[in-house]
């Protein structure tokens, strides 16, 4: 569980080579001394590994640790990572950690509609599952800012992807269910 701290320990820095360096011993135990007392300031430097490994087994394990965040100040740096094109290829992997880490991501509702609809099908799909996963109450203009969202998406970019729009669709219907007291409507077909 990655907690708040100041800065960064020369343990921590050490766990960190020590995640990348391919050795199961010395990759077991820095994802235990990350775990034990690791903070919000090295996700980034966990995020960047992830895109640079190509080893399935630390991809395996910092996705584990990332997942197992419990920190809200993470929040916006998972977003804002989401966000980031030099990421993209990590995006789905992402999405996945969003929608088994123990934190809160209501606020986020119209970005992770947003972001669904960016990607291929699988993306799409992680995001309807973190969508329908969020505990809300959502705030009125969360949703009015998702609902413009789905209004673009299904005048313009309708068709191209049969399957994808059925989950956009499905995303639709969330929102929908979500926003009974605002009277703007989703035009679906």
């Amino acid at each position: 569980m990655i907690m708040a701290q100041k800065k960064i320990t020369i343990p921590l820095k050490k766990a960190l080579e020590d995640l990348s360096s391919g050795e199961e011993k010395k990759m077991a135990k820095a994802i235990q001394t990350i775990s034990t007392s690791g903070n919000v300031l090295i996700l980034e430097q966990l995020i960047s590994l992830l895109l640079q490994t190509s080893n399935a087994t630390v991809k395996k394990k910092v996705i584990a640790l990332l997942s197992d965040v419990r920190d809200n100040g993470a929040k916006q740096l998972f977003i804002d990572t989401l966000n980031d094109e030099v990421y993209d290829k990590l995006k789905t992997d992402l999405v996945n950690v969003v929608w088994n880490s123990k934190l809160d991501f209501s606020e986020y509702i119209a970005e992770f509609v947003s972001l669904s609809m960016q990607g291929e099908l699988m993306l799409a799909i992680e995001c309807l599952t973190v969508i329908e996963n969020m505990t809300g109450p959502f705030e009125e203009h969360h949703l009015l800012e998702a609902q413009l969202y789905l209004k673009e998406y299904f005048s313009n970019l309708k068709g191209t992807k049969e399957q994808k729009d059925e989950i956009i669709a499905e995303i639709a219907f969330f929102i929908r269910e979500q926003n009974d007291g605002i009277d703007a409507d989703l035009l679906l077909d």
